[in-house]
């Protein structure tokens, strides 16, 4: 089992995730490329395969072992990684342009508006980009706490959920042969799913609707079931979710308070 604690399970780094993605990370924290994401780790590490809720103790644990060191460092030495900040011109002139990682510093470098980017990873389905938006969303909606109400972001990746996902050969950062594909496939297939839902999840404890925190409950066991059979299951979840979360934002008076104030002045 791969140390879940280390940078490539970690939402600051989100073109990774165990042995898909790029070759290198990019830790947004840090604002440094990741040579080693597999053996390196940082105080504000928070994990991918968990939905934050869940994970709570383990952070502040991990956060109290690393609480004396500074910056990315090597998980078993605590020996600092030398910063290595992302440059285009330096992956080109040595040929190792990364269209993940080239998306993630993209996205660190944009001042604001940052919402019409994770907007934009929408509909993809590649595995990769699903692994990224949801890491991406993660971060953002933590980073703005429960008094921005991000439901629109929330409602979008609901819509895209059930979506089929296209994992290849190429996505693996290791080398894997067709058999070890074949063993492999389905269990990557709905981890994808699954940390997309984790982004749901997290919405839901920020706003405080156990309804939606516990949505994961309506997939009744079909983690144990076929790729075909599993996605059906989430697909049926869906207009259940969206029902949810609309309400919730009616509820608090949040849902396109806009509109509402236009019509009502009409």
């Amino acid at each position: 089992m791969r140390n879940l604690y280390t940078c490539d399970n970690c939402i600051y780094n989100p073109s990774q995730y165990q042995d898909i993605g790029s070759r290198h990370g990019f830790c947004l924290k840090h604002d440094s490329l990741l040579l080693q994401a597999s053996q390196t780790t940082c105080k504000f590490f928070r994990r991918k395969d968990l939905p934050l809720f869940l994970a709570e103790e383990g952070h502040k644990e991990h956060a109290r072992i690393f609480s004396k060191t500074d910056g990315i460092v090597y998980y078993h030495t605590h020996f600092p990684q030398e910063p290595k900040n992302y440059s285009e011109k330096y992956v080109w002139e040595n040929n190792v342009f990364d269209i993940y990682v080239h998306e993630v510093a993209i996205y660190h470098r944009i001042s604001g508006q940052k919402w019409t980017y994770l907007q934009g990873l929408l509909a993809s389905r590649n595995p990769i980009k699903n692994i990224m938006h949801s890491s991406l969303l993660r971060g953002y909606i933590q980073h703005r706490g429960p008094e921005s109400d991000n439901y629109r972001l929330i409602l979008a990746l609901s819509a895209d959920l059930g979506e089929s996902i296209d994992l290849r050969t190429n996505d693996f950062r290791v080398e894997v042969s067709p058999e070890e594909f074949i063993s492999l496939r389905e269990s990557y297939l709905k981890d994808v799913v699954f940390l997309r839902l984790y982004a749901i999840q997290e919405y839901g404890y920020l706003i405080k609707d156990e309804n939606i925190i516990w949505i994961s409950d309506e997939l009744n066991g079909a983690i144990e079931s076929s790729w075909q059979e599993f996605i059906v299951t989430v697909q049926g979840i869906v207009p259940i979710l969206q029902q949810r979360i609309t309400a919730s934002a009616q509820h608090r008076g949040t849902f396109f308070p806009e509109q509402q104030a236009k019509n009502l002045s009409l």
